[in-house]
């Protein structure tokens, strides 16, 4: 894959296991292998890292609607953090001297019969933040085979996890290219599928830090202090009903088409794009992006370098950068991700000649 969620869908021929509870692969999800130069970063066993302008919130929380298909963070900047950029995902305002933060994302949820989490409150117990494919076990379906594709996995309910989206297809401009894409909807065996680029940004704001290097299917048990609180019905803010104009899948009602549009409060959405020709961007989605009728266009929602992955040969020569950077790798590190690559791969000094 060459970004973020949806990057380039490759085979692996990893054998790490990892016994969960909620959490399915599609059928049929696993990609052709794609070996063009071109094609830039993601395979099966790529690690992402973030290098957006969100940092980790405090007293962050989490809502997700079952009903909306939406998790929505809330919590504030740290003292002394940069104001933040326009974002289309996120609302900022000043509440008691400090800066509250909402940021919200689309999910998906559920898919009959399979269950969501039942309403409540809830802790992150583990995290792995770089979770190549490989298998998982459920009661369902036994042990098998899931494309994880290197993304975070943001455990909260007995294996229930935020986590990558599974889920891919021909890519915009080239057939023979497979690319991640979130379904959202009631498409899931419980756990809430997110846009690999939205679950590691997600991740960085609730304290796992996306700009240091994993080791695969490490486990980190109570990664954050934030909390999950699954509800069923849409998630309010301010008196209003929570949307994203992300594309709707099966399942899913917008409030607007209960509440009103005039009743709901709408965020944007953001993907990530490492290719200047929007290879690694899927079909524009036929399901309404926020607007009955109007189709999500991914190329309008494109992001550059807030988001990017490295190959897992790499990683060794990237964990020298991020000593070399003060233990944590910089936000200019996806800006700067061929030259930093080169530098590896030459036994180089990529912060010299990267001028990180």
């Amino acid at each position: 894959m060459s970004r973020l969620a949806l990057g380039l869908l490759l085979a692996s021929s990893i054998a790490a296991t990892a016994f969960v509870t909620g959490c399915t692969a599609d059928a049929g999800s696993a990609g052709d292998e794609e070996s063009s130069e071109d094609a830039l970063a993601a395979k099966a066993d790529e690690h992402w890292i973030y290098a957006g302008p969100l940092p980790a919130l405090t007293n962050a929380k989490i809502t997700a609607s079952l009903a909306g298909n939406t998790a929505h963070v809330a919590g504030y900047l740290p003292t002394g953090a940069a104001p933040l950029p326009d974002l289309p995902h996120v609302k900022t305002r000043i509440e008691n001297g400090k800066t509250r933060v909402d940021i919200v994302y689309p999910i998906a949820t559920a898919a009959p019969p399979k269950t969501n989490s039942k309403p409540g409150t809830y802790s992150f117990y583990e995290a792995k933040p770089y979770r190549p494919d490989g298998n998982a076990w459920t009661a369902s379906m036994g042990d098998h085979f899931v494309t994880w594709g290197g993304f975070p996995f943001l455990a909260y309910n007995n294996g229930i996890a935020f986590h990558g989206p599974i889920t891919a297809q021909s890519s915009k401009t080239a057939a023979d290219v497979k690319v991640w894409y979130l379904r959202r909807g009631d498409v899931s065996s419980g756990c809430n599928r997110m846009n690999g680029e939205n679950v590691t940004e997600l991740a960085h704001v609730i304290g796992v830090n996306m700009r240091k290097i994993y080791g695969a299917n490490q486990s980190y048990p109570d990664p954050s202090a934030a909390k999950v609180t699954v509800i069923d019905d849409y998630d309010t803010l301010d008196g209003k009903f929570i949307d994203v104009d992300y594309a709707t899948d099966v399942g899913v009602t917008r409030p607007g088409k209960v509440h009103g549009d005039a009743n709901v409060v709408m965020f944007g959405s953001w993907v990530a794009s490492e290719m200047p020709n929007g290879k690694d961007l899927p079909p524009d989605q036929k399901w309404e992006g926020g607007v009955n009728g109007k189709p999500y266009v991914f190329a309008e929602h494109a992001r550059n370098d807030m988001v990017c992955s490295f190959a897992k040969a790499d990683l060794p020569g990237l964990k020298l950068v991020q000593r070399a950077t003060g233990g944590e790798l910089p936000r200019s590190i996806c800006a700067k991700k061929a030259c930093v690559v080169a530098a590896i791969r030459s036994n180089g000094d990529a912060k010299a000649l990267c001028g990180l």
